[in-house]
């Protein structure tokens, strides 16, 4: 029977809208001695760089060097920010904020949509997690199986094979 619990996982890249600016700057300067077309390899390299991983319980963000993951559970605060040009091309930047740090997803194709399926996220996974708290059974007080023992020890005791101050000294080890 195969496993039903994997985790639904989607990827996103930096959108090329975010790099319209360099596109266009380079199509402009390919006449000038090819340069614009070294500057159409290093936008593309650029807008690749990042690549964004949202899974049902964190988000992974992954650059050539470096993989930080962050738990929904953790994240406090959820904002946008867009520059003008962004804002005409409906790119922008989500930062998400922690206790402990931050995560920025760079040049995100409508990034509001995103904030809001990011924010129901994270309220299901809070959620979630209280439910499992409260649903979690409570530890039994002493070592399971201590209370076999105890019986064993007194049904020594009770046959005279155990000596009274052996069986107190026993006891104390059960209490």
């Amino acid at each position: 029977m195969a496993d039903q619990t994997s985790e639904k996982t989607i990827t996103l890249q930096t959108s090329w809208k975010n790099h319209l600016l360099g596109y266009a700057l380079s199509v402009l300067f390919i006449p000038l001695f090819g340069i614009g077309l070294v500057g159409l390899y290093l936008v593309y390299k650029r807008q690749k760089k990042y690549t964004y991983t949202f899974s049902d319980t964190k988000i992974s963000s992954r650059d050539n060097k470096y993989q930080r993951n962050i738990d929904l559970v953790n994240i406090e605060r959820v904002s946008v920010e867009q520059s003008w040009l962004q804002k005409k091309v409906s790119v922008g930047n989500i930062t998400l904020n922690t206790t402990a740090t931050s995560m920025r997803l760079r040049g995100v194709a409508d990034p509001f949509a995103l904030k809001k399926m990011l924010e129901k996220a994270i309220s299901f996974q809070k959620e979630r997690l209280q439910k499992k708290e409260q649903t979690k059974p409570e530890q039994p007080e002493g070592n399971p199986g201590s209370m076999e023992r105890m019986d064993y020890l007194t049904g020594l005791w009770q046959q005279g094979l155990v000596s009274d101050e052996d069986f107190e000294k026993e006891k104390k080890h059960f209490e």
